[in-house]
């Protein structure tokens, strides 16, 4: 299931707001607060309770509105965490009473349509069609594959500080690992990572360690480099079948503590994953990250390339809430908050480099 476009309005920055996407890869760029992160999790949450819903329905054959309303609002408040599970916090803030609405439009499944209000109401007007057994993939800015022991079951049992996004991750890193022909066909993607991080990613005693291919033993998880833990994560939702091709991943800044080295890999991988039919969504704050996805935007052609896609997202004084611009590619893209901040170094640079000859000429 590939989601081909989602429409915004009072939804917290957004004040009116339409991106299509591609089925390859989607990168988001921005400054901090043009919510980035929210339109991501967003997604994820509709998504999500569409392939809930769907193993439910299977089963009964049946699902009510008012089982789409309240499944939609808790989803959201568990995901958004705000305030007492208000939902209506995420209202774009006006004074007085205000109302959001979403739609999410996939290629073949239909829509999603529903508003919520600042008052706490949450109504479904539209639904996508039953997609069994169907599981989007979110990965948060932070890496989870360190914490993941005990986690299911404090999540379970205790109030955290974490969003479910976390937990629903960790539900998916818990899965067994492929076999037979279906752990054959992921090898390609597993493997380049396998030689990366060392090793296989294994789950033993309620702990993930990396079993090493050099006869070091096993690695505890948490003393292995974080980024080489986020790479870790990725490789164990490959190997064990939870991000299959016709997926979707959504990865929240994926270049938080890793290694610029390690950029190309990861550009690598998510043409790889677009290649074998999985649709990716990227929020990124990163120059090589970026502009690494644009030249092979640019560059790479052909029918193995992957379909590629930039949303900048901004603000206009003169214009209510975050914009957005969407290219092809970054060159085309005129409000590139990333390449703005790095010219201005630049300029930086040169300002007290000739500074400093100046006052040796002096």
């Amino acid at each position: 299931m590939k989601v081909e476009s989602i429409s915004v309005k009072k939804f917290a920055a957004f004040a009116d707001a339409q991106l299509s996407f591609v089925p390859g890869i989607n990168v988001f760029i921005g400054e901090n607060g043009m919510g980035k992160s929210h339109l991501m999790k967003l997604m994820y949450a509709i998504l999500k309770v569409q392939g809930t819903s769907s193993m439910k329905k299977a089963i009964a054959q049946v699902q009510s509105k008012q089982t789409c309303d309240r499944e939609m609002y808790e989803k959201i408040a568990r995901v958004f965490k705000p305030d007492d599970d208000q939902v209506g916090r995420l209202v774009r803030r006006k004074v007085g009473r205000n109302k959001a609405t979403v739609e999410l439009a996939t290629v073949t499944k239909g829509k999603t349509t529903f508003e919520f209000t600042s008052t706490n109401n949450l109504s479904c007007k539209q639904q996508l069609q039953s997609v069994a057994g169907f599981k989007p993939i979110f990965i948060p800015s932070r890496e989870a594959l360190a914490m993941y022991e005990g986690f299911i079951h404090a999540y379970q049992e205790r109030e955290l500080a974490f969003d479910e996004t976390y937990y629903d991750l960790c539900m998916s890193l818990s899965a067994n690992p492929l076999r037979g022909p279906r752990a054959t066909q992921v090898a390609a993607l597993s493997e380049p990572l396998e030689k990366i991080i060392g090793g296989r990613v294994v789950l033993e005693g309620g702990r993930f360690y990396v079993k090493s291919f050099h006869g070091e033993g096993n690695l505890e998880a948490h003393l292995l480099a974080e980024g080489f833990r986020k790479l870790a994560s990725l490789l164990r939702l490959i190997s064990n079948g939870e991000l299959p091709a016709g997926g979707v991943l959504f990865w929240d800044e994926p270049e938080a503590n890793l290694n610029p080295t390690l950029v190309r890999a990861v550009v690598g991988l998510l043409r790889q994953l677009a290649a074998k039919g999985v649709q990716v969504f990227v929020a990124t704050h990163d120059f090589l990250l970026s502009n690494e996805l644009s030249l092979d935007a640019e560059y790479r052609k052909g029918k193995q390339a992957p379909s590629i896609r930039f949303f900048a997202l901004y603000r206009e004084r003169e214009k209510d809430g975050t914009q957005v611009e969407s290219a092809d590619s970054l060159a085309a893209i005129a409000n590139n908050a990333i390449l703005r901040e790095f010219a201005a170094h630049y300029d930086r640079e040169e300002q007290l480099a000739r500074a400093e000859l100046a006052q040796k000429k002096e």
